[in-house]
């Protein structure tokens, strides 16, 4: 982040939660929390200051503390989160503060996720990442890219299997993330790409509020949805980034990867299941029953933790299948062929219709982007 916290905020110190917590061992009647990147609270702490808020009282009220500038691996966790934005709400007044936060973000508070987006290629490709790395800031939170046709978008869902502060209180968070996608849209692309439309599943606010919801999302809002999407048309998914950098975009990807890593250490059962799946598949995918069998679960009690992830056996093997391809085809020497025994598919058609479905494109293009 460039601008620097006041005195007062940068007195804090201690870390508001253990960045050991994922590897302790907790009984089964206790849930571990969801945890939220320091980097959006800090960015949080200097809303407050600019506008004469006390963040270090803030933070006392909250039961928050951070060095400054904030450790790269310090998480909050959920229910001190829950209680920042009350704080926050009732201090600045502003019901829409997931909103407005989102207009004046500094991009540090994206923390490595916004080097990844910068150098992405295309839209498409911001968006992916997105999904794939969300929990860097939010590992409470789902982000899922639909490609339907003519149109596309992002749906937001949210954790159900550790106690999440989302499923009590999701207004600010998802105000701040379509806020955040608007403003980038605008941003990063040669040609700035607004949204078709945005789905709130918000009850109908007041029309004033309704209209402050479209002068910052860029698009009328309709409340009172059955999820939180954010809509475009498929064609803006190959709008060119104007920052593309494939080399940078390589390199930041792979601290992503070792953030979300850290992040994910204990293991959810859907990363258990990610890493079974990738030690296995080796020209075959293997079955979830013998997936299952090397967790020493049975078929069905791994299908229940998965959909308490919010996914399925076939959708980890799709995603897992697709950032293998993505990986394995931006190295040099290897091919579509290669890869797509390697991942399992029975033919090269079906890997090049695969592809085709993740990235829009077939594999030979993508090769020729990015070689």
């Amino acid at each position: 982040m460039s601008r620097p916290m006041t005195a007062r905020a940068s007195m804090l110190t201690a870390d508001a939660i253990s960045r050991t917590a994922y590897a302790r061992f907790l009984p089964e009647d206790c849930l571990p929390e969801t945890t939220v990147a320091a980097s959006i609270v800090a960015d949080m702490f200097q809303y407050l200051d600019a506008r004469g808020i006390s963040s270090s009282v803030a933070a006392r009220e909250c039961g928050i503390a951070l060095t400054w500038p904030p450790d790269s691996d310090a998480r909050v966790g959920g229910a001190a989160m829950e209680r920042l934005w009350d704080y926050v709400v009732h201090a600045t007044r502003d019901p829409l503060i997931g909103l407005h936060l989102a207009e004046s973000y500094n991009p540090g508070a994206l923390d490595i996720l916004g080097y990844v987006v910068l150098n992405c290629s295309t839209v498409g490709d911001v968006l992916d990442r997105l999904s794939r790395y969300v929990h860097v800031l939010n590992d409470g939170l789902h982000v899922e890219l639909v490609r339907t046709g003519a149109t596309a978008y992002c749906r937001a869902t949210f954790v159900t299997s550790r106690d999440n502060y989302l499923l009590r209180r999701s207004r600010e968070a998802i105000d701040s993330l379509w806020g955040g996608l608007a403003r980038e849209l605008r941003r990063l692309p040669v040609r700035p790409v607004r949204a078709a439309a945005v789905w709130l599943r918000l009850p109908q606010p007041s029309a004033a509020d309704a209209a402050e919801y479209e002068r910052v999302l860029g698009v009328p809002v309709h409340f009172g949805a059955s999820e939180d999407r954010f809509i475009f048309a498929s064609a803006d998914l190959d709008e060119p980034i104007v920052s593309a950098n494939p080399a940078l975009l390589q390199a930041f990807e792979k601290h992503a990867d070792d953030v979300l890593s850290r992040i994910t250490r204990a293991g959810t059962p859907t990363r258990r299941v990610m890493e079974v799946v990738a030690s296995r598949m080796k020209g075959t995918v293997p079955t979830l029953t013998e997936v299952a069998r090397e967790l020493a679960m049975s078929d069905r009690n791994l299908q229940r933790a998965l959909r308490s992830d919010g996914t399925s056996y076939v959708k980890v093997v799709d995603e897992l299948r697709k950032d293998l391809a993505l990986s394995h085809l931006s190295t040099p020497g290897t091919s579509a062929g290669q890869v797509g025994f390697l991942l399992g598919f029975s033919e090269p058609s079906a890997f090049h219709r695969a592809f085709r479905r993740w990235t829009g494109q077939g594999p030979g293009a993508f090769m020729k982007r990015v070689g």
